[in-house]
């Protein structure tokens, strides 16, 4: 009976973990060629911009925000000075900071918000910045732990995008 009980409660945990994983959808840009997984149960993506560089996700009650984009670099800034000075706009020391040769990660606390930040960058064919954010109350940390996990890993671009 314990063994049947056992199974029975993987079943039901391998079923949710599924459901779960259902319903994620996948935002591709066609401009900027990247795409990213969200949460398609908790945010609704908003109409495209004018330039159509990327798009604002929101959930129905407001208080979390996802924006995904692409931007040419205009202004020829290297990925240490994009790191530099996204870190500017913490207030306090973000609590999760990683800068590497090709993307960076910064994540804390920013107006009393959760808040994660991805930038990749694309050097082929000129520079190329990819980046997503998320913010969210501090309360819903543990519902959105592994929603940013999975977010972060789906997020990428088409390394030729010419081809």
């Amino acid at each position: 009976m314990q063994k049947l009980l056992s199974l029975l409660a993987l079943v039901l945990l391998s079923a949710a973990f599924v459901s779960a994983q259902d319903k994620f959808s996948t935002y591709s840009n066609d401009r900027f060629h990247f795409s990213i997984d969200y949460p398609a149960d908790l945010l609704k993506m908003a109409p495209p911009p004018d330039n159509d560089d990327g798009r604002t996700f929101r959930s129905a009650d407001g208080q979390v925000e996802m924006l995904a984009w692409g931007q040419h670099n205009a202004e020829s800034k290297t990925l240490d000075e994009m790191y530099n000075l996204d870190l500017k706009g913490f207030t306090e020391k973000p609590s999760y900071m990683v800068l590497k040769r090709d993307w960076f990660v910064l994540s804390g606390m920013k107006d009393g918000k959760i808040f994660y930040e991805k930038t990749l960058v694309r050097r082929k064919g000129g520079d190329v910045f990819f980046t997503f954010t998320i913010e969210y109350p501090a309360s819903q940390k543990s519902k959105f732990d592994s929603i940013v996990k999975r977010m972060a890993d789906s997020f990428k671009f088409d390394p030729d995008p010419d081809a």
